[in-house]
């Protein structure tokens, strides 16, 4: 099999999420979901929200179907879940979060540094522990790119496909830095995944790694907010996070793209965590690498090429 990595979503210029796709044998196509920004967008947030901004591939990535859009489970008079013991305090921080809805840009949520160190202390053992650092995922679910900090598009961006778990979500890294809420950000991701584990993904990008995110901002924030050993503790649930999924055995999500290393799968299952992001080798490509349209990369599946 092959992976054409001239292949983009169904429009003549390529797109800064396109997916590769990997022509099998019998001519059955696989494809492979990256995302990272071009150059030229990484020195200025979106000044609005759009699809393409986060990349929730609506159509050429994943066909999602059976999704209430129109739930109400977070309506103010919806019938409340059946809350699991200890998860009181993880509900209550989601709530303050998603009460944000509605106020304008930039309003920050009125947590303390003990409920955001509790959030941390929740995640990492659900990251570390609980699920690998190949995700094997199943579809219906929603892919979306990167965040960047804007919270506000994050809160529109569930308004839109769902709130979990009505919907199932994969997020595809870089959560923090360039946008003014990051912390509001990342903390509503952390705050569902531990109340949703099985339903809500969260994989590494190349800013959940401290020194990339101690230049563009999201040091600054914890700094200014809170306190830097609070960036101390993200830094280390970030170190924690799987760099890769694969939905229904056929389509591989990561943050950047394909690595000259990669020979299997079986490659990054075997990545530990935590670790740093080093500065070359398989886990760095995975989160750095561009794809370009003039390499085909030949890559062992199932154990077969």
């Amino acid at each position: 099999m092959e992976i054409d990595a001239s292949v983009v979503d169904g429009n003549s210029q390529p797109s800064c999420h396109a997916p590769l796709q990997m022509v099998n044998d019998d001519n059955t196509p696989t494809t492979f979901v990256i995302s990272n920004p071009p150059p030229e967008t990484l020195t200025t947030p979106p000044s609005h929200f759009s699809f393409n901004d986060v990349s929730i591939s609506p159509s050429s990535v994943l066909q999602v179907s059976g999704v209430n859009e129109n739930s109400q489970l977070h309506a103010p008079d919806a019938t409340p879940p059946i809350v699991k013991e200890n998860m009181e305090p993880v509900i209550s921080i989601c709530q303050r979060l998603l009460g944000l809805r509605g106020s304008p840009p930039g309003t920050m949520a009125s947590l303390s540094d003990s409920e955001i160190r509790l959030l941390c202390s929740r995640a990492r053992p659900i990251l570390l522990h609980q699920q690998a650092s190949l995700l094997e995922l199943e579809a219906p679910i929603k892919i979306c790119g990167d965040v960047h900090g804007q919270y506000t598009d994050l809160l529109r961006l569930f308004e839109y496909g769902g709130f979990p778990p009505v919907s199932n979500y994969l997020f595809l890294g870089d959560y923090v830095d360039r946008g003014k809420q990051s912390i509001e950000t990342i903390c509503l991701l952390l705050a569902y995944k531990i109340q949703y584990p099985e339903n809500f993904f969260i994989l590494r990008g190349n800013h959940e790694s401290a020194g990339i995110n101690r230049i563009y901002g999201f040091y600054d924030e914890c700094k200014r907010r809170y306190s830097i050993k609070l960036w101390k503790i993200f830094s280390d649930v970030f170190n924690c996070l799987p760099p890769a999924a694969l939905v229904d055995e056929k389509i591989l999500c990561m943050h950047g793209g394909l690595s000259p290393e990669l020979k299997n799968l079986q490659q990054i299952a075997d990545i530990r965590r935590p670790c740093d992001v080093p500065e070359m080798g398989l886990l760095c490509d995975i989160l750095w690498s561009d794809p370009s349209p003039n390499i085909k990369v030949r890559l062992l599946v199932g154990g077969e090429t």
